[in-house]
């Protein structure tokens, strides 16, 4: 299957949200499978603590997505409105929250008989401070703040625009005037001004500059190029000992960030992988979902194969985890989003009526 034209842009984001995905579910399932009550520290323990640069990845990538698929390429006046922007936002991520927090607390209740309301409320409401469930949901308050200031900014009135990235720049600064490893302090201003704002303003930055190169080139691995360069960002971040969401790691990591993004943006495959696709487009249920599966699956296994390795423990977690959140996006996902909600919305009114 040839890819070409714009197909390629398509191919290869879709490829970058398969690898940063896959890498997010690993290091969950490495992390947890070493835990003493299930397989303990193992071979790929220190190397998957911790994060390393995959959530700071995907907010780079989402200001590079919001530029060139609600803006025109040439001119960059809107393709869309700041209201139908966000309409298909909360409809693409919305049901599908709904659906990671009620699965989660069913779990939760069977494994220790209460669910957390206030933190499933927080979730649901996308509250900007507190505690979140699943826990992985706290990246989504931050994508929601992001398409409300690229909405106002970029799709409402032009003359907005400086305020992105004086907000962008404020965050630089709080993060210059503290410490410099402290992302989210528990406060709201900690939250609006947190350093992950720079991540997504270099992704804006990039996505801008984009408009004004015209050139592509071919690349026969491109898939195993970019998965090169994910795992060179992790040996970089272990190595040097870099601390997630600080600054220092912020700046080190986004030439790896960006030269991925660049890759797969104006490079040519010379074929589609259909599994990496896959998982690029079921990335979202994949990363709401997997820990919902991942728990379920190790305990299994500590009770079948206890004498296993905490690697091979977490690559079979890893394995099904992926798997029933790809079935779960195939058939809970893309029928929620196919969904007009605005004429269910409608439906008890013209019932009543």
């Amino acid at each position: 299957m040839q890819v070409q034209g714009k197909r390629q842009n398509i191919v290869g984001l879709h490829y970058l949200r398969a690898i940063a995905t896959l890498l997010v579910v690993v290091n969950h399932a490495v992390d947890t499978a070493s835990f003493e009550k299930y397989f303990g520290p193992g071979l790929l323990t220190s190397f998957f603590h911790g994060g390393a640069g995959e959530i700071d990845f995907f907010f780079m990538m989402s200001g590079l997505i919001m530029v060139t698929s609600a803006t025109d390429a040439v001119t960059g006046r809107p393709r869309l409105s700041a209201g139908e922007f966000l309409k298909r936002r909360a409809q693409r991520i919305v049901p599908m929250l709904w659906v990671a927090v009620i699965l989660f607390n069913l779990a939760f209740f069977c494994a220790y008989g209460w669910i957390d309301i206030a933190a499933s409320l927080r979730t649901l409401t996308f509250w900007p401070v507190g505690d979140v469930v699943p826990f992985v949901a706290w990246t989504i308050r931050y994508e929601v703040m992001f398409y409300l200031v690229f909405s106002l900014c970029f799709l409402g009135q032009h003359w907005l625009r400086p305020l992105f990235f004086l907000w962008c720049a404020g965050s630089l600064l709080r993060a210059l005037a503290g410490d410099g490893v402290t992302v989210d302090d528990g406060t709201l201003v900690g939250f609006l001004f947190s350093p992950y704002n720079i991540e997504f303003g270099i992704g804006i930055a990039l996505g801008l500059l984009m408009r004004r190169w015209n050139w592509s080139m071919h690349l026969p691995f491109q898939l195993a190029i970019m998965i090169a360069f994910a795992i060179l960002l992790r040996m970089f971040v272990r190595y040097f000992d870099l601390h997630p969401g600080s600054l220092e790691m912020i700046l080190s990591i986004a030439p790896f960030c960006i030269a991925m993004m660049l890759i797969a943006v104006h490079t040519t495959p010379r074929s589609v992988s259909r599994v990496t696709m896959l998982l690029g487009d079921a990335s979202y249920s994949i990363f709401l979902l997997h820990p919902v599966f991942m728990s379920p699956v190790l305990i299994a296994l500590t009770k079948v194969t206890p004498e296993i390795s905490s690697a091979i423990a977490a690559a079979i977690a890893t394995i099904i985890a992926v798997a029933l959140s790809c079935v779960a996006h195939i058939w809970i996902e893309r029928p929620l989003a196919a969904l007009d909600w605005s004429k269910l919305a409608r439906f008890p009114q013209r019932r009543s009526a």
